[in-house]
């Protein structure tokens, strides 16, 4: 399978593979998103933490048009700001902005359902069953067997865990699965250990919501 942006795995993740219904609270999806898009520009080192703030790092243009209007958003701040503050502010346009670059890729289109009592019901749902089912399904198996997930894989299912998808991923899994995400969050990459931590701690009581 081609790789795809971490943001977008983690919006597939987040909703049915096949009519496209979100898994996760809206709020949960919004920081969720949020945090993603920060983790892209995470890895490349386009932004790092510098005294608990997000600063600036390599002066590189990012080929894609989202993350590069991100890094100058980021660029743009009069002073550094805090990893959950970014969350906050990118949580407001996070799920128009991953869906937008979905749906001109092709990988989604808009449905909307009008109902007599409640409005309108939009969706997007996926053009490839195989392609949205993908990052559930290969983080899913590889912590059920143990098997090493690669950098970016390891943030995605940390950031699967702050938002709360990890019931959806490990449903039925061994313990084993549950204590080794959670170690991914606990001793994983720094900037994306603590990207994942204060998602989560923003999202506590959305998530235990969802939950029940």
């Amino acid at each position: 399978m081609p790789t795809y942006p971490l943001a977008d795995d983690l919006f597939r993740m987040a909703h049915h593979r096949l009519h496209g219904r979100t898994l996760l609270h809206p709020r949960a999806l919004r920081h969720g998103l949020a945090a993603a898009l920060l983790a892209e520009l995470f890895y490349p080192q386009w932004i790092t933490v510098r005294h608990g703030r997000v600063a600036v790092g390599a002066r590189i243009v990012p080929p894609d048009d989202l993350v590069h209007g991100l890094l100058a958003q980021i660029s743009a701040a009069p002073t550094p700001q805090p990893v959950r503050t970014w969350v906050e502010v990118l949580s407001d346009t996070a799920v128009r902005q991953v869906t937008t670059r979905l749906a001109r890729a092709g990988h989604v289109r808009r449905e909307v359902t009008r109902r007599r009592l409640v409005g309108r019901d939009e969706r997007w749902v996926p053009t490839d069953m195989n392609t949205a089912a993908w990052p559930t399904a290969r983080l899913a198996t590889a912590l059920r067997a143990r098997r090493r997930l690669d950098v970016t894989d390891q943030g995605l299912a940390a950031l699967a865990w702050a938002c709360g998808l990890d019931r959806h991923l490990l449903d039925g899994a061994p313990p084993h699965a549950y204590d080794d995400l959670r170690r991914l969050v606990d001793h994983g990459w720094p900037p994306i250990a603590d990207l994942a931590r204060q998602t989560r701690a923003a999202l506590g009581r959305t998530v235990a919501a969802h939950r029940g």
